[in-house]
């Protein structure tokens, strides 16, 4: 058609491009609930919304159905002003490019090229048909063909163009087209993961011991928190001053505190120190910032705070 314009029923990621309004050809779609759909559909099937469509394609001629050769039937059953090779028939029997969509009996999705020009090489629908069957193929539209017939893998063209580049006739370049069918695997969401792991079928498998998470985006030390006495990182736990252990949850040795307990305690005659700061606690009898002093003649007890009664 000139005007560039989608033909048939068209759904792309669940919205509906173009209503054909009940108009017959054959189609291939994809409903939310996984279930791949081929053949013909009324408008109202392609307007459901109990199960609706979340890809929707139109073709023009049903190739094979339940594993049966279905050109004949195609042929008196499907609207003919769909294709604009000519005549239907020609449509038809015209050697050209031809590209098809279809399951086989795993339930497997299935897209088949074939390289081609009209009327000077490819195959006619009923070489295609007969092909599709060989190979196990159960069910299978064709998707128009010919100039409009292109394959691209990996984003890199991998069919031989039938039409002539506009800018130069030497060589050959694909057509424009309207539609197009992608297969792409599943993304993830985000596309990498939070950075912290790699899309693999559309699911984020986190790198690390300690990100988690759909997104890998969340850090998991592990059910204790860090014995709430540190911080989870992409390392492990960052224990607080005066905590070690791979969960925080053991303080420091006697004689040492702060940050990995490295610094070495500095009290006397004794003491204790605190295990964050390293403050000292005296025994009964010394004070002082290292309980370094004795008790003043007097005075007893812890601090030095009592007063002798002697």
């Amino acid at each position: 058609m000139e005007t560039g314009e989608c033909l048939g029923n068209v759904v792309s990621d669940g919205r509906l491009v173009r209503n054909a309004h009940g108009l017959q050809n054959a189609q291939f779609g994809i409903r939310k609930d996984g279930t791949m759909v081929f053949g013909y559909l009324s408008e109202e099937d392609v307007l459901d919304q109990e199960n609706p469509f979340i890809q929707l394609v139109s073709g023009v001629v049903w190739l094979l159905r339940d594993g049966e050769v279905y050109v004949g039937q195609s042929q008196k059953a499907e609207c003919d002003e769909t294709q604009t090779t000519g005549t239907f028939e020609k449509f038809i029997n015209v050697i050209s490019a031809r590209t098809a969509v279809g399951h086989n009996s795993q339930g497997q999705l299935v897209l088949v090229h074939v390289d081609g020009q009209t009327e000077t090489r490819g195959l006619n629908l009923w070489e295609m048909a007969d092909f599709l069957k060989q190979q196990g193929i159960i069910n299978a539209i064709n998707l128009d063909g010919g100039g409009s017939a292109t394959l691209v893998l990996n984003g890199t063209l991998a069919s031989y163009p039938s039409e002539h580049c506009s800018f130069d006739n030497m060589w050959r370049c694909p057509r424009s087209i309207s539609t197009i069918m992608c297969i792409h695997e599943p993304t993830c969401e985000p596309p990498d993961c939070s950075g912290h792991g790699d899309c693999v079928q559309g699911e984020c498998r986190c790198t690390g011991d300690f990100w988690s998470g759909p997104a890998c985006d969340t850090l998991d030390c592990g059910p204790s928190n860090c014995s709430l006495h540190g911080t989870c990182t992409a390392s492990g736990c960052l224990c607080d001053a005066g905590w070690v252990g791979s969960n925080c949850s053991e303080a420091c040795a006697s004689g040492f505190y702060g940050d990995a307990c490295t610094q070495k305690c500095q009290c006397q005659n004794g003491g204790s120190c605190e295990p964050v700061h390293g403050a000292c606690s005296c025994p009964a009898g010394y004070y002082g910032s290292s309980c370094e002093h004795a008790c003043p003649m007097g005075w007893y007890g812890p601090n030095c705070q009592q007063l002798c009664a002697c």
